[in-house]
C-alpha cells in the first residue's frame, strides 16, 4: 500500500494512474516499497538537490530507490516515457505527435563532483559538464547528450541530430546559434535529412536578440535550473546526468497531461 507523503513533488491519483500505464506497463506486483513512493522519491531528491542518502525517512530506503533509478536507466524506460509524455502533450494542443522544427543549444554547468566528467568551457569560463539539447517549439525535449564541458558545442551537433533523429519521424529543421557554424551542417543533412538553420544577429544590432521559436531552448535550460539537483553537475557518469535531464523533464510534463 502507497503511504501518502504531503511533499510538494507527490504524485496525484491521475497522474500517477497514467505513469503506472505507460511507464511501468501496469505493473501490480507486491513490493515492500511502492513504485509510485519510489517515483516521488527520486523527483523529491530532484527538486530538492539532496544527497540520495539524504532522502527523508518517509520515502523508501534510499538503497532501493537508487536501485531503480539505475535498472530503469539500464532498461530505457524514462527516456521512452518521456517520448510518449511529449507526444501526447503536443497531441492535446492540437499539434502533430512529431514536431518537423526543434531548436538545439548548449548549457555548460560547474561541476559539483570531482569523480564527474568535468572539462573546462574557454568561452563561459566554467569547468564541469555540457548539456547538449534539442527542443521542439514548446521547449519540449526531443534529445538530450552530456558531455566534457571542453568540447565544442559544433562537435556535438551530429551526434545530437542523430539521436533526435532515431526517434522523431518529421524532424526537418533545427535552429541553432552561430555555436555551431562550420561544415557540420552538411553532415547533418547528409546523414538525417535535416537542415541546420544557424540564426546571426543582424548588422549594427547589440547585446540579445531573441529568435522566434529559438529562444524557447532557452526557457528550457531555466526549467532545467529550477531543480536544484542539476544547479551543478552531482552525477559521476554522463548517462546519469542525462536520465536526471529526463525526470526533470517528465516532472515539468506530468502536470500538463
Amino acid at each position: 500500500m502507497h503511504e501518502i507523503n504531503l511533499y510538494q513533488t507527490h504524485l496525484t491519483e491521475g497522474q500517477w494512474s497514467y505513469i503506472n500505464k505507460e511507464f511501468l506497463e501496469n505493473d501490480r506486483r507486491k513490493r515492500k516499497y511502492s513504485l509510485q513512493s519510489v517515483f516521488e522519491a527520486i523527483l523529491y531528491l530532484l527538486a530538492s538537490g539532496c544527497q540520495w542518502r539524504r532522502l527523508p525517512h518517509d520515502y523508501p530506503a534510499w538503497k532501493s530507490v537508487y536501485y531503480y533509478y539505475h535498472k530503469w536507466r539500464q532498461e530505457g524506460r524514462v527516456e521512452h516515457f518521456l517520448e510518449k509524455l511529449v507526444r501526447k502533450i503536443r497531441r492535446k494542443r492540437g499539434q502533430a505527435s512529431s514536431p518537423s522544427v526543434g531548436a538545439m543549444d548548449a548549457q555548460s554547468v560547474r561541476w559539483g563532483s570531482r569523480q564527474g566528467d568535468n572539462g573546462y568551457d574557454g568561452n563561459k569560463k566554467v569547468k564541469g559538464v555540457k548539456r547538449n539539447i534539442i527542443t521542439d517549439r514548446n521547449g519540449f525535449i526531443l534529445a538530450r547528450k552530456v558531455c566534457n564541458a571542453g568540447i565544442h558545442d559544433s562537435k556535438m551537433a551530429h551526434n545530437l541530430c542523430g539521436l533526435a533523429d532515431d526517434v522523431w519521424e518529421d524532424l526537418r529543421k533545427v535552429l541553432s546559434d552561430r555555436g555551431y557554424r562550420g561544415d557540420v551542417d552538411k553532415d547533418i543533412e547528409k546523414d538525417f535529412g535535416i537542415e541546420l538553420e544557424v540564426s546571426n544577429t543582424p548588422n549594427g544590432v547589440k547585446g540579445f536578440l531573441p529568435k522566434p521559436l529559438r529562444w524557447v531552448v532557452e526557457r528550457t535550460f531555466a526549467w532545467l535550473d529550477s531543480c536544484r539537483r542539476l544547479a551543478r553537475n552531482y552525477e559521476i557518469l554522463n548517462e546519469s546526468a542525462e536520465e536526471m535531464i529526463d525526470f526533470a523533464a517528465i516532472k515539468f510534463l506530468i502536470n500538463k497531461i
